[in-house]
């Protein structure tokens, strides 16, 4: 007789778009279903700041597949308005702030997913990991590590040049936040929703965006670690490889270590585009760019060109001169080295 496994619980997945990230949230959740477990299902809900019907027809011909469910959410958007914003990122990054208001009850706890993502793992492998009585999992952000940098890393004077920022709360004194703290990326988030809700969370979060206006670094990543400092759980850094990891010139010039540094890099479970240029613009030296545009040939938008930008000829000359010159001026750095001993003969 064959005996069946027991049916494993269903990942619960968030994320929030409006038509300008509908494209990319096709890429990143037809990814997720690619590695998804055949015999998992995952129940979606997009928080929608505003996807017009074309669009959700794309997305739901993006994802067709049997294991998923997918519902999308109307939030009230006069919740979030007149927040904080800025370069590419409009009002829809605080949509995740609001999962414990428009989110069913009997919805407990949930995976965010920012909409910029390839998830190149199963995602349950993330949800079953243990919560241990935190509000929030998630990984610390390599561009900003910790609370006080300057405090908190052993390495900071070979590091600091390249990090985002040194202190990413800058009043965190005022907050009563431990400066030898860490401070974590909210691109990918396992919320205890529950929690959230008895500890009326979200709304601790808003009031923190708009009592400390200027203040606010990065939008609602600033509310999230003000609210949840010292409460939140890390996980592996490969469920949210930043973009940043590769500004870091190696390992000794990073907050990491020489084996994180080189699992990061090079074995990303979740890839995070989190930077002014994506891998949807027309030039993206990203190196998974090549990832992205794999998944988005699995989508609706499998014809997707993008679009020539209108000073084509400087980018093409940045995107493909600088690099070489870069790779030169590091052989000449070295030559440079390797001869230096050489030189110090000769003067003595």
């Amino acid at each position: 007789m064959q005996i069946l496994s027991p049916k494993r619980e269903a990942v619960i997945v968030v994320s929030a778009t409006d038509n300008g990230y509908a494209m990319p949230l096709a890429v990143t959740i037809r990814s997720a279903l690619a590695n998804l477990a055949a015999d998992r299902q995952m129940q979606l809900y997009v928080l929608d700041g505003g996807i017009d019907e074309t669009n959700k027809r794309k997305l739901l011909e993006s994802w067709n597949d049997p294991r998923l469910s997918v519902q999308f959410v109307k939030p009230d958007m006069s919740l979030v308005q007149g927040l904080m914003v800025s370069e590419h990122v409009n009002i829809v990054t605080y949509l995740r702030l609001l999962m414990p208001y428009v989110l069913p009850a009997h919805v407990r706890r949930a995976i965010y997913l920012d909409a910029d993502l390839t998830v190149m793992k199963d995602l349950g492998e993330m949800w079953d990991i243990d919560q241990a009585g935190s509000p929030c999992l998630a990984t610390q952000d390599i561009a900003a590590p910790c609370i006080n940098a300057a405090v908190s890393l052993f390495n900071f004077e070979r590091c600091k040049n390249h990090l985002a920022a040194q202190t990413p709360i800058a009043n965190y004194r005022q907050l009563g936040i431990a400066e030898d703290g860490k401070y974590f990326n909210g691109g990918v988030l396992v919320v205890d929703l529950d929690m959230w809700r008895r500890e009326n969370l979200a709304e601790k979060m808003l009031g923190v965006l708009r009592d400390h206006r200027e203040h606010v670094l990065w939008w609602d990543q600033y509310a999230l670690n003000v609210v949840l400092a010292g409460r939140w759980k890390e996980i592996d850094p490969r469920w949210n490889q930043n973009a940043h990891i590769h500004v870091y010139p190696s390992w000794q010039q990073s907050p990491l270590s020489r084996e994180t540094f080189a699992q990061l890099r090079d074995d990303p479970w979740i890839v995070h585009f989190c930077s002014p240029t994506k891998p949807w613009h027309y030039f993206c030296e990203h190196p998974s760019t090549r990832d992205f545009r794999k998944y988005l040939k699995q989508t609706a938008w499998r014809d997707w060109k993008p679009a020539v930008p209108e000073d084509y000829l400087r980018k093409w000359w940045k995107f493909h001169v600088t690099p070489i010159r870069r790779q030169l001026k590091s052989y000449e750095k070295q030559v440079r080295e390797v001869f230096k001993p050489l030189r110090r003969r000769k003067a003595a």
